[in-house]
């Protein structure tokens, strides 16, 4: 029995240290895996960065607005129109006044004026 216990405490202490060497490589594999993780964002951040940065190089290399526009140059004068003339060689006749507003008694007898 003495042996069996001894075998039997040997085995499980065995399997203990195996089991404590599975999760200290999976646990080295996470570690990596997370390591890599970081490692790619980082580097597409870097890369985000070196964009925008050409980006803003371009824009300040760009010719100011008042540099692209054309040179202008004198319009010739414009003939006024004579608009009063016109309406009356159309023989376009003058508006009549508007007419007194409405107006109604309400039922205390008061006057009111009706605008629309």
């Amino acid at each position: 029995m003495a042996k069996l216990r001894h075998a039997n405490k040997l085995y499980n202490e065995k399997i203990a240290q195996e089991r404590r060497e599975q999760r200290a490589r999976e646990k080295e594999e996470r570690e990596r895996v997370r390591a890599e993780k970081a490692k790619e964002v980082a580097e597409r951040k870097a890369q985000r960065e070196r964009d925008k940065q050409a980006r803003d190089a371009e824009k300040a290399v760009q010719l100011p607005q008042r540099g692209k526009r054309k040179v202008s140059q004198s319009a010739a004068p414009r003939k006024k129109q004579n608009r009063g003339a016109v309406a009356a060689r159309r023989g376009v006749v003058a508006a009549e006044p508007p007419a007194a507003p409405r107006t109604h008694t309400t039922r205390s007898g008061r006057t009111a004026t009706l605008y629309n």
